[in-house]
């Protein structure tokens, strides 16, 4: 607890740079377990995305660490409250990236058509950048609070959740297709597969979804 308190005595968002160090190597772990899904090469990504789940696991030690060395009667340049806030919406990301790979644990699935594949693909790709921009955005956070509140770190903070809410939006699109794509081909799929499929896109909706909840909650912090 005092390696957190004396990062807490630095900066408010040492601390929580280093929860987002973690989440960003799940991220980029389930990406990597995703690419192998896709490929068809499930023995490889079954051990990519348990290694998905251990790393989630580590996120949230981090979390609880973090918490409980967090005293009332450290002063800080933020609130306390938004801190803590800020760092359950940031585990949250974490959370939906395990939340997929035990989707992608479930079964090996065969004969899903490529155009479906590709558009889980794509969400992927863009909900997994949309949470690798949220560990860009609290490392600004960091320089906008070190520069003293400068205007072009303030701007380059803005620019990055401007990002992460245009990624959010355009994964909308792709899983608003996705499920089109899914009706369209019922007759070839069955009902089991459609579950599966629908509830891959879903969890990785979640992704961006809580990656724009933190960047929201960044702004908040700016506008305070």
């Amino acid at each position: 607890m005092q390696v957190w308190t004396k990062l807490f005595a630095k900066s408010p968002f040492k601390p929580l740079i280093k929860h987002a160090d973690v989440v960003l190597q799940t991220v980029e772990t389930l990406e990597k377990a995703l690419r192998l899904w896709y490929e068809g090469n499930f023995e490889e990504m079954e051990r990519v995305a348990i290694e998905v789940d251990r790393l989630e696991d580590v996120a949230d030690r981090i979390k609880e660490e973090i918490r409980d060395s967090l005293s009332s009667k450290l002063l800080m340049a933020v609130a306390r409250e938004d801190v803590l806030v800020y760092l359950h919406m940031q585990d949250k990301v974490a959370d939906a990236a395990e939340d997929t790979a035990k989707w992608l644990l479930i079964k090996r699935p065969n004969g899903i058509p490529a155009d479906i594949k590709d558009i889980i693909l794509q969400m992927g790709t863009e909900s997994i950048k949309a949470a690798k921009l949220v560990h860009e955005a609290i490392v600004q956070m960091d320089r906008v609070i070190e520069s003293g509140f400068t205007e072009k770190e303030i701007e380059r903070e803005y620019e990055i959740i401007r990002e992460i809410e245009s990624v959010e939006s355009k994964i909308d699109g792709l899983d608003t297709r996705l499920m089109q794509l899914v009706f369209e081909k019922e007759n070839e799929l069955s009902w089991g597969d459609g579950f599966y499929i629908l509830n891959i896109a879903r969890t990785l909706s979640n992704i961006s979804d809580k990656a724009k909840d933190s960047a929201e909650r960044i702004r908040l912090m700016m506008n305070k």
